[in-house]
């Protein structure tokens, strides 16, 4: 079976999305870090990856970001997921909670909670909410915001579920495969790239005037160094349509003429939602 890597251990919302996405069809890998994943990638011909790029509270994930502009031209996006994350603050009932251990989009993201329950708790940033759980079951006195399913994994307690009031926790991930494949549906597809052009007044305008005037929605726009230039940047997009889309081939091109480079990912459908 193919591999598709995530962002392990067991028990990570990466591992719920690519488990939700996948099932039985591929065989999961588990990876210490995004940059492990884009190895793994990188590595197979046959492989896919499911990476986090973006948190409604945490912002953007510039890991995926960066190893995604360091590798334009090698890898494409195939498929981007959004996941209604649910948290739970698991740790040993009967007991204290001394510090809590999470990644940091979810410390960002239950900070207020977390400060009116639990005054004075330490909070601890670990790579992924499955190590966080694995910490917490470590540490006397250590609790994780994790997947409620992680407790039963690491021998803990449903402590809590914290209540936000209405504020929305999504994550969106990306499916990344090391070839191209063209969407079903153009006009209900997105399209990733990466440009950079001069440094000089006006020059963002000049690029982006031509969606403006076609009408084609921008979704995401990520700046970034780019890398060994001083006071130069790297646009990470993400745009409505696809080709065979009205106007598409157009932009595109007027788009190509005014950057300094250009680089597609490809486009892909992204209106599937999960549930944690």
């Amino acid at each position: 079976m193919a591999p598709v890597a995530y962002l392990g251990p067991v028990g990570t919302f990466s591992h719920l999305v690519a488990r939700k996405r996948f099932r039985a069809e591929e065989r999961l890998v588990a990876c210490p870090s995004i940059g492990a994943i884009f190895e793994t990638l990188l590595a197979d011909e046959s492989a896919r990856a499911v990476v986090p790029i973006e948190n409604t509270s945490g912002g953007t994930i510039y890991d995926t970001v960066d190893l995604l502009i360091e590798n334009a031209g090698q890898l494409f996006v195939t498929e981007e997921l959004a996941l209604d994350v649910r948290i739970a603050l698991i740790g040993r009932s009967g007991g204290p909670v001394r510090r809590v251990f999470s990644h940091f989009v979810q410390i960002q993201h239950h900070r207020d909670w977390l400060r009116a329950r639990y005054p004075g708790v330490a909070l601890e940033a670990v790579s992924s909410t499955a190590v966080a759980a694995e910490r917490a079951a470590k540490t006397k006195g250590g609790a994780a915001l994790s997947a409620p399913g992680a407790a039963e994994i690491y021998g803990l307690d449903v402590l809590a579920r914290p209540d936000l009031g209405g504020k929305v926790n999504v994550t969106h991930f990306l499916v990344l495969g090391r070839r191209e494949r063209r969407p079903a549906r153009p006009a209900e597809a997105r399209t990733a790239l990466a440009v950079s052009f001069g440094n000089e007044c006006g020059s963002l305008y000049r690029f982006l005037e031509p969606f403006a005037k076609a009408r084609v929605n921008i979704n995401r726009i990520i700046s970034r160094p780019y890398p060994g230039y001083e006071n130069r940047a790297v646009f990470f997009m993400e745009i409505d349509g696809a080709p065979g889309c009205p106007a598409y081939d157009s932009v595109i091109a007027k788009a190509r003429r005014r950057s300094l480079t250009f680089a597609e990912f490809g486009s892909y459908p992204w209106k599937r939602r999960l549930r944690s």
